[in-house]
C-alpha cells in the first residue's frame, strides 16, 4: 500500500526544491517524515546532502528503510519502507508494539490485535529491547495466526520458552527451532484436547508433542 503526499509546491528558481513526496509512510505519517527531514521548498539543489535527512527519517520508530531521490525538475522523494509489528508487551497500563528485531514502534493505550509477551523494562519507541526478548518475539509471530484461540502471554521462566493457555495449562516451547511447526502443532492441540485435564504439552519435538495430564482428571 503506497501514500503519498506533495507538499510545498511553489514558484522557486530553477534547481531549487519546489516538492518533496513522501511515499510508504502509513504508519509514521507524511507530516511526521517531513518534520524529521527538515528538506524546505526552495531549497537549492545544487549541494544539497540529504544523508542528514536521510538518517534523520530512518531513526523514526516505524522507519525499516528509506530510499532519498531528488530530480533537477526540483522534486526531492522520500521512499519509506516501514516495520511491521509482531507482539505486543504491557507496560504501565499501556501496550507497547514491538517489530520481530526487538526495536519498540508505539505506545498505545488500548491494546493491539497482537500476541502478548511479557518483557521489561520497555524502552521509548525508536529504541531496542536487547537479545533476550528476541526468541519471545519469534514465537509471537509464530503465534500469530491463533489470536483469538486462547493464547496467553508468551514469557520466560526459569529459562524457558513458556505460553500460556486457556486455564491453567502451559505450553512448552522447548528451543528456537521450527517456530512454524510448533505452532501448527499447538493448534492441533488445542482443537482436539479437553484442557481441563491437561498441565502442560512440550513442543521440544513438534512432530511428538509430549502431554502432561492432570492427575484423577475424569
Amino acid at each position: 500500500m503506497l501514500f503519498a503526499i506533495g507538499y510545498g509546491v511553489t514558484q522557486s528558481p530553477l534547481l531549487d526544491v519546489d516538492e518533496v513526496e513522501v511515499i510508504g509512510a502509513v504508519r509514521t505519517g507524511a507530516e511526521q517524515v517531513l518534520e524529521a527531514a527538515g528538506v524546505e521548498p526552495g531549497t537549492p539543489l545544487l549541494g544539497l546532502d540529504l544523508s542528514g535527512p536521510r538518517e534523520s527519517v530512518a531513526a523514526l520508530p516505524w522507519v525499516d528503510q528509506v530510499r532519498v531521490r531528488r530530480t533537477w525538475g526540483g522534486k526531492v522523494t522520500f521512499d519509506v519502507t516501514e516495520r511491521s509489528a509482531v507482539a505486543q508487551i504491557p507496560v504501565e497500563r499501556q501496550w507497547a508494539a514491538v517489530d520481530l528485531q526487538g526495536r519498540v514502534l508505539q505506545i498505545n493505550s488500548t491494546p493491539w490485535a497482537l500476541p502478548v509477551v511479557l518483557f521489561g523494562p520497555v524502552p521509548e519507541p525508536g529504541e531496542w529491547l536487547g537479545d533476550r526478548v528476541l526468541p519471545l518475539l519469534e514465537v509471537g509471530e509464530a503465534l500469530a495466526p491463533l489470536q483469538g484461540e486462547g493464547i496467553g502471554a508468551i514469557t520466560w521462566v526459569e529459562g524457558r520458552l513458556i505460553v500460556d493457555l486457556p486455564g491453567d495449562a502451559q505450553a512448552d516451547w522447548g528451543s528456537r527451532d521450527d517456530p512454524r511447526a510448533k505452532a501448527v502443532a499447538l493448534a492441533t492441540f488445542l482443537a482436539r484436547v479437553d484442557l481441563d485435564c491437561f498441565e502442560t504439552i512440550d513442543l521440544s519435538i513438534p512432530e511428538f508433542p509430549a502431554l502432561t495430564p492432570i492427575e484423577d482428571c475424569p
